[in-house]
């Protein structure tokens, strides 16, 4: 009777522990420390998150597989419009994530490009209502950190690393 229950002793706690992990994880700007990516980890096609200053949520963030051929794209806009949605670039140490497994060096980094990020962030700090121009005379510091942040990488903590679709998984 004894050596029943407790062989069925683990099994029982394993349905009654709670599993302990991360809602969100990060990417962090490679040339602006201040800015980073936060998303949920709720889903395993898709990410959903903010752009963030320090720890203010300024921009909110999507990225994804498309269906079909199966790109990774990726969608911002600032609360009120879009400012981008294009295709992300994925680099593996120096390498484009999607090399062929004959042409492969050994692996690296992953860090994530998201073009015209920047493009599309300089031209939504135009004027509206006669405020000031945040692309000229009402520049913060933040709009220039974030405007930094989207020329350069971002590279993906390790719970995110699953969110950089084409890194070598083939």
């Amino acid at each position: 009777m004894y050596l029943k229950n407790f062989l069925f002793a683990p099994i029982l706690l394993l349905f009654t522990s709670q599993v302990i992990a991360k809602e969100t994880c990060t990417f962090q700007s490679e040339f602006s420390p201040n800015v980073t990516i936060e998303v949920s980890t709720k889903h395993l096609s898709l990410a959903r998150g903010f752009v963030k200053h320090k720890d203010e949520k300024v921009l909110v963030f999507e990225t994804g597989q498309s269906n079909g051929f199966g790109n990774q794209y990726f969608y911002i806009n600032d609360f009120y419009g879009d400012i981008v949605q294009t295709d992300v670039v994925t680099l593996v140490g120096d390498q484009l994530g999607g090399t062929p497994k004959s042409k492969r060096k050994k692996g690296g980094q992953v860090k994530l490009f998201l073009p015209r990020f920047a493009r599309g962030y300089y031209y939504s700090l135009s004027s509206k209502d006669g405020k000031p121009d945040g692309r000229f005379e009402g520049r913060t510091q933040k709009m220039t950190d974030i405007l930094i942040a989207a020329e350069g990488f971002w590279i993906p903590s390790k719970e995110c690393e699953k969110y950089a679709y084409h890194r070598f998984r083939f």
